[in-house]
């Protein structure tokens, strides 16, 4: 290439090379403003449709707890176009309501799409879903092992009070006691309300030496009331 000899040869070969250029760079900026539009109005699409699945997920779970089984054909009819977490959401609450209803069979078919489809977040809970049908079907060992399986800090209560459940069934006061009292100091240790199911479960199987499950609860609630100190 010529050097360029002063200031004004300078500016001409720029004019030259921007009539010449100046198409292609204006088309490569339209495409890129294009595309950054493109993908605010895509990421604008899924949190709007997010936000109509969550919404969706929130009110079929109150149908399903209020109503039933009676809710299951809204349900089924969510969950066939929502293979994702809020329909493995979903699914779980249906599953426990057939749980209670001692439909297993039916219970497991929404268990199992929970795992297949929901994420990370969903596969602890449903693990406490499965060990709970598990032990209300008889398979005990089956249950354990879905509860000893289940590596989750945050889960670990539930699983106690569960794998409590499973040993009253079996007619294991003792260990229940135990599995009762652990999931109790677990939900003291992270801070957490006893509820007053797993108050009643405790007591049922209390022991000698040991304090009520309410009274634990309500020294709990004492102790967070206490104003600080001037």
């Amino acid at each position: 290439m010529d050097i360029l000899s002063d200031e004004h040869e300078r500016e001409e070969a720029v004019r030259k090379w921007w009539h010449e250029h100046w198409k292609p760079i204006g088309l490569g900026i339209a495409i890129a403003i294009a595309g950054l539009i493109g993908v605010r109005q895509y990421q604008a699409y899924q949190l709007e449709q997010s936000q109509d699945a969550a919404y969706a997920t929130y009110q079929l779970q109150n149908q399903v707890l209020s109503r039933g089984t009676a809710a299951f054909a809204d349900a089924d009819k969510f969950l066939q176009e929502h293979k994702d977490i809020y329909g493995s959401m979903l699914a779980l609450d249906m599953a426990s309501t057939l749980i209670q209803g001692e439909k297993y069979e039916e219970a497991l078919k929404y268990i199992t799409f929970a795992r297949d489809n929901g994420s990370d977040l969903i596969v602890p809970q449903t693990n406490l879903v499965l060990a709970r049908l598990q032990g209300q079907s008889g398979q005990y060992d089956a249950a354990m092992a879905t509860l000893d399986g289940l590596k989750d800090s945050a889960y670990q209560a539930e699983a106690a009070e569960i794998r409590g459940d499973i040993l009253l069934s079996q007619g294991n006061r003792s260990g229940a006691h135990d599995a009762y009292a652990q999931a109790i100091a677990l939900h003291q240790a992270a801070k957490l309300t006893i509820s007053p199911i797993l108050q009643m479960k405790f007591d049922n199987v209390i022991e000698v030496g040991d304090k009520p499950a309410y009274q634990i609860m309500a020294e709990q609630i004492e102790a967070q009331n206490i104003p600080a100190a001037n």
